[in-house]
């Protein structure tokens, strides 16, 4: 299994939970997916308004305890000209982490158990530990996962419009990364439905979620590692 970075898994779990951005790279390095063109668009936000819509996300949002979803990816990968598409569920709950997993094509999982940043495949022998220093994360898509508040610490909202029947929210950070836009589509319940992440290599993420619950009973044992298969433990 290719390392995925820390910040591009990350921030896909803050913009699932809340509407930001990126995902991890299912298999490959940092990647993005082949961008989906939404509805023609209408009805742009004046300068005026842009902030108000960024708070109704933080309303949205700030009282979510727990968060569960299905999901399909498609990232499209510049340097191969190639399309690779996955599906799987995300699982959230406050003070506890949040684990990312993936079905198909293969099984892999990615899981923060609040001091943990776990990675592991299937058909590999091992999985991978990373312990995540929240001193030196501080200012990241970390502070994002617990509050959403600190939105606008980290994105600049350059535009929102409709798209079709959903609110379309463009983002630019406001630190130098491996992100350089991100778009999110929002619908009139509040709920994140798709993200388009688009990386400075030039790579494309795409991420559409459905079977959307808040706030429903969420087991503990999800945000914890079992090591069943009695598979290695690399520390990172």
């Amino acid at each position: 299994m290719e390392k995925t970075g820390m910040g591009s898994l990350v921030s896909v779990a803050a913009f699932v939970l809340f509407a930001l951005w990126a995902v991890p790279g299912y298999g490959v390095e940092s990647t993005v997916n082949a961008p989906i063109r939404p509805p023609e668009t209408q009805a742009v936000r004046p300068d005026s308004e842009r902030t108000p819509a960024l708070d109704e996300i933080k309303k949205a949002y700030g009282d979510v305890k727990t968060l569960e979803s299905s999901f399909r990816q498609s990232i499209y990968i510049a340097s191969l000209k190639r399309e690779r598409e996955s599906k799987g569920e995300f699982f959230f709950k406050r003070q506890k982490g949040f684990l990312w997993r993936y079905k198909a094509p293969k099984v892999q999982f990615f899981l923060f158990d609040g001091k943990y940043l776990w990675q592991g495949e299937e058909e590999k022998p091992f999985v991978t530990r990373e312990k995540i220093n929240k001193e030196k994360t501080r200012g990241t898509f970390f502070d994002l996962i617990e509050d959403i508040a600190r939105i606008d610490e980290l994105f600049t909202l350059k535009e929102v419009r409709m798209a079709g029947e959903m609110e379309l929210f463009e983002l630019m950070p406001k630190k130098e990364g491996t992100v350089n836009a991100a778009k999110v589509w929002i619908d009139r319940q509040k709920r994140v439905r798709k993200i388009e992440i688009r990386e400075f290599t030039g790579n494309t993420n795409v991420i559409e979620f459905s079977g959307i619950k808040v706030n429903r009973p969420v087991d503990d044992g999800k945000f914890v590692y079992k090591q069943g298969s009695r598979k290695e433990i690399i520390e990172r």
